[in-house]
């Protein structure tokens, strides 16, 4: 439209409002990639500008409004040493949602384990909207000062629900005042993201893999921008039509009485812990009668806490060491020496996989599953579910399933439409990777979004926990299999040679 000048009033008069006569000059574009120093760590032999390079892209935060504020998605391309690079690289898609794969799965990569892992193919890895280095951040530094503080109170799961509450209701109050659209957050909007960030980069296709609730993202863009997507690896799933809040409680406890099935069907296992079941039922009624201190360290910051061990933390502990593979051959000596009065092996545990606050974005997440799946259930939903835990793990209010759920309530994002509720349809090559133990996204995970995956495969990993991939030699070798050609199912036989759990 021709902009009208009104009669009296010269150009030069209007500059200053109009920046010129005739139409403005353009803003920059957007979307668009800007390079920039990498300002991560770098994993060994990686040289910022050499043989990785690093940036953010620009895109609307609303998509749907022209003018709506811009942010930036810090990106990070790992390229191979590889003579002949293939055109398609794998974009990796992170888990939580609210992970940072620039904080900690970058720097995990070296050239040569690049090239191991993936050929002679490109890694793209980046930060998703509200997530790590990646701006505004939707991080909830509020949650993790509270719940850190109060590792040495012997807190009742009521009193843990309430302070939960109260420190996520201050970062939202927090994050609203900085004038942050938490409903424009979302796995659709990410999956909008990975669609510019394909384009603006200048590629015709890539390989997605995602992890954990990265293949839930790698799902919708497979719906909403296939042209995109050569080949998809998904590892460990969460396919749509699973609804996290309800489908925890018989995930986890799946996988509990997997492992003591497993250690009872082991004449190692038995002989060395009998009865492993109820000893761990045993001390949870023994933690919760008299509390134990633990000295433990977060790895990720280096800060030494003392947490005060009771019957709810201990099952929160166990399980997400059921996540971890290399943990689980160790989990019945733990229980059993913790049983015996020595925790040691207890608090190694701690260490490695109770510090989770550090590496997600907890605004993020929120921002998301009171987006995807909140709507869809109520609290009654949550209650029904929860009957499936044994009542002892009842007790502890494990994951707290419906305080999590009470915090959408506050949160205030939109819903998810029915469409992104629906299973995926698709003919794009995918294979799926699932592990045996896996606590919160179970096998049946995967066989249900195979169901609807015309080219997709789905494999099931023995003594493996939560994230197959990037681990044992034997997926590494059937995910690059896969990658190379598309068209062929790949040889799965090493499975058959990884054996059962090896309890210590």
């Amino acid at each position: 439209m021709q902009r009208i000048i009104p009669i009296g009033l010269s150009c030069s008069l209007l500059l200053a409002l109009l920046s010129g006569c005739g139409n403005p000059p353009p803003g920059p574009q957007v979307p668009r990639f800007v390079a920039s120093p990498c300002s991560f760590k770098l994993g060994t032999g990686f040289v910022d500008g050499q043989n990785i390079r690093c940036g953010s892209l620009i895109v609307r935060e609303d998509r749907r409004t022209p003018n709506s504020p811009t942010i930036q998605l810090a990106v990070a391309i790992l390229k191979t040493s590889n003579a002949h690079p293939a055109p398609d690289p794998v974009l990796y898609l992170s888990g939580g949602p609210g992970e940072s794969p620039l904080t900690d799965f970058a720097p995990l990569f070296t050239p040569g384990g690049l090239n191991y892992y993936l050929g002679n193919r490109d890694l793209i890895i980046f930060d998703p909207r509200g997530t790590g280095y990646s701006k505004p951040s939707l991080d909830c530094p509020e949650l993790r000062d509270s719940t850190y503080g109060a590792l040495s109170q012997n807190l009742t799961p009521e009193q843990y629900v309430a302070l939960y509450r109260n420190a996520l209701v201050h970062c939202h109050t927090r994050l609203i005042k900085a004038g942050i659209n938490l409903s424009l957050y979302t796995t659709a909007t990410t999956a909008a993201d990975v669609h510019d960030l394909i384009q603006t980069l200048g590629y015709q296709q890539v390989n997605l893999y995602g992890g954990s609730y990265g293949t839930r993202l790698a799902l919708e863009i497979m719906r909403n921008f296939p042209q995109h997507v050569r080949g998809v690896v998904l590892d460990s799933t969460l396919p749509p039509q699973n609804d996290l809040f309800t489908s925890v409680p018989a995930s986890a406890m799946r996988s509990f009485n997997l492992l003591f099935t497993t250690c009872a069907a082991s004449s190692a296992c038995k002989s060395k812990y009998p009865q492993l079941e109820q000893t761990f039922y045993t001390l949870i009624s023994s933690l919760n009668r008299q509390s134990r201190r633990l000295q433990v360290q977060d790895d990720f910051t280096g800060r030494h806490y003392t947490v005060l061990l009771n019957g709810m933390r201990l099952v929160s502990l166990l399980f997400l060491s059921l996540y971890a593979t290399a943990l689980l051959p160790q989990i019945p000596q733990a229980i059993s020496a913790a049983r015996n009065g020595d925790t040691t092996l207890l608090a190694q545990f701690y260490n490695e996989v109770e510090f989770t606050e550090d590496a997600i974005s907890r605004g993020m997440w929120y921002s998301v599953e009171c987006n995807d799946d909140a709507p869809f259930v109520s609290a009654h939903d949550v209650d029904v579910a929860e009957q499936t835990f044994s009542p002892p793990i009842r007790a502890t209010d494990l994951f707290n399933v419906q305080g999590r759920l009470s915090v959408c309530q506050f949160w205030h994002v939109a819903s998810a439409s029915a469409e992104e509720k629906k299973p995926v349809v698709s003919a794009i090559p995918t294979l799926i990777l699932e592990g045996e133990f896996d606590p919160i996204t179970p096998p049946s995970n995967g066989e249900l979004a195979v169901q609807t995956l015309s080219h997709g495969y789905s494999l099931l990993f023995p003594a493996t926990g939560h994230g197959v991939g990037f681990g044992a030699l034997c997926p590494t070798q059937i995910i690059l299999a896969f990658l190379t050609n598309l068209a062929q199912k790949p040889d799965s036989r090493c499975i058959a040679s990884m054996g059962g759990l090896d309890f210590q």
